[in-house]
């Protein structure tokens, strides 16, 4: 499924609509640097295996992902979706149930008059409130240019799965990223470590 250009605060009523395990996995307790570079020597273990470091070429950014993994980088400049999953998938509307969708808003706070970082606040507070009453406190970091606001919930479904919503603002360029992580919750357990070790290593050029 594709995402639209952007109103961030639907992005939540999306994947909930789109629990049957389609495309759409949201934007961690606290987290780490965004601009430290991901790892690509991490250890391999039954929960996280050797990540490798891949170009997101037109964000001029980085993800460290499992070899095996499909990475399809889309144009986000042009609001195109990023989506990186488990399974082997051709395009956005073919079935997924593990890994990320991002999204780059670059006018959403301009429009509003807002400061990114203000504007993802908001969008996150909204989200979090319509994820419902199991949703996971809002939490909020700090690194240079970037601030990131971080809710997790579960979504119901012939397949359960359990949703981490990350929304990053840079308010040097009043940038807005979107990150959305799903997995099974079946195996919540087991790729969570996985997830840790990606999200926080997504790299965004801070001049986006």
């Amino acid at each position: 499924m594709k995402l639209p250009k952007i109103h961030l605060s639907l992005l939540t009523g999306l994947i909930i609509a789109s629990s049957c395990g389609k495309s759409l996995g949201a934007t961690p307790s606290p987290t780490p640097s965004p601009a430290a570079s991901p790892s690509p020597s991490a250890p391999p273990s039954a929960t996280q295996p050797v990540l490798e470091v891949r170009e997101i070429r037109d964000i001029h950014g980085k993800i460290a992902l499992p070899k095996e993994w499909t990475l399809l980088p889309g144009k986000l400049l042009d609001g195109d979706v990023l989506l990186a999953t488990r399974e082997k998938i051709a395009g956005e509307n073919d079935p997924w149930t593990t890994g990320l969708t991002m999204t780059v808003d670059r006018n959403g706070a301009k429009d509003s008059g807002q400061k990114a970082s203000v504007y993802a606040q908001s969008l996150a507070e909204e989200a979090r409130e319509k994820a419902g009453e199991e949703a996971s406190r809002l939490t909020s970091t700090e690194n240079g240019a970037f601030r990131e606001f971080r809710f997790d919930f579960p979504v119901a479904g012939e397949q359960p799965l359990l949703i981490t919503e990350i929304l990053r603002a840079n308010d040097a360029t009043g940038t807005v990223t979107t990150i959305v992580w799903q997995m099974p919750k079946a195996e919540a357990a087991t790729l969570a470590p996985l997830r840790d070790a990606i999200l926080p290593g997504i790299v965004l050029d801070p001049a986006q």
